[in-house]
């Protein structure tokens, strides 16, 4: 029985087979990687229109609390007082006396004019506050979570 390839052509006909497969490969490699990439593109851009849409939403709902919390504020005003050391400061002040022009002894005196001069002061630093006795009423609630859609 005669073959019905000579071995040329069977080599010829295997290269070629080899080469036809590998390029349809690599077609079907090029072909899924545009397509997943158009896709994540517009997974991105819709991803990215949600983001903008809920950051609108929750700056919305923050600007309302806000204001419903500046509201409520004005209505109730309250006075908080914090407890804090008192220190009482007691001294004897020191006095500097300026020295007129062209004269260059400490203090400014001359031999001629001498004088002295002593005062002596006390300050004591304290402070009471009352506070109203009514309690403001609680603020206002913070707006619900958003669900993101």
């Amino acid at each position: 029985m005669r073959a019905l390839l000579s071995t040329g052509q069977r080599d010829r006909s295997r290269l070629v087979l080899t080469v036809l497969s590998g390029t349809l490969a690599a077609a079907t490699v090029a072909g899924t990687g545009v397509a997943t990439a158009a896709a994540a593109q517009e997974t991105a851009r819709s991803n990215a229109v949600k983001a903008r849409q809920k950051a609108a939403a929750e700056a919305a709902a923050a600007r309302t609390q806000h204001d419903a919390l500046v509201t409520w504020a004005k209505e109730n005003p309250v006075v908080v007082t914090k407890a804090r050391p008192k220190k009482t400061v007691i001294g004897q002040p020191t006095l500097v006396k300026a020295s007129p022009s062209g004269s260059s002894r400490v203090g400014g005196a001359t031999s001629s004019s001498s004088s002295s001069s002593s005062s002596s002061s006390s300050s004591s630093s304290s402070s009471t506050r009352t506070t109203t006795s009514r309690p403001a009423p609680p603020p206002p609630p913070p707006p619900p979570p958003s669900t993101g859609s």
